[in-house]
């Protein structure tokens, strides 16, 4: 497993226990600290998740730990795996906007994240981002 920060059990309870908007500021934070994203993935290729509107999207997660949580049901033969940041954004994120394909940012066990425009996400990390160089 590629290097990630520590996450404590405290940590992994009171972060998936915030408002999704909240997981998707504390996603952008993270991210750009470590410099990966964490999608799930099994022999089909990577997962892809639904809201409650009929919207698809590509789920991602600050931490392969919280990634591994959501390993259940229809994704119990997924794992975790990363995606460098800068990679994820110069390529994954315009073909995804090309694509029309939203992003299920951070979500939980009970699936409830934040579904945003792949534009939207990368706007967020590039401000984010910055705020390093």
């Amino acid at each position: 497993m590629t290097n990630t920060y520590a996450l404590s059990p405290k940590e992994f309870q009171s972060v998936s226990a915030l408002e999704a908007k909240e997981r998707f500021t504390h996603f952008v934070k993270r991210v750009a600290d470590w410099e990966l994203v964490w999608g799930l993935r099994n022999e089909s290729g990577w997962v892809a998740a639904g809201d409650n509107e009929n919207n698809s999207g590509f789920p991602v997660w600050p931490h392969p730990e919280y990634a591994a949580a959501c390993a259940t049901n229809e994704w119990a033969d997924a794992s975790p795996q990363s995606i460098d940041v800068r990679t994820f954004m110069e390529s994954w994120l315009p073909n995804m906007a090309a694509d029309c394909i939203l992003l299920a940012v951070f979500p939980t066990p009970n699936l409830h994240g934040v579904m945003v425009s792949a534009p939207e996400l990368l706007a967020a990390l590039e401000q984010e981002l910055a705020n390093y160089e």
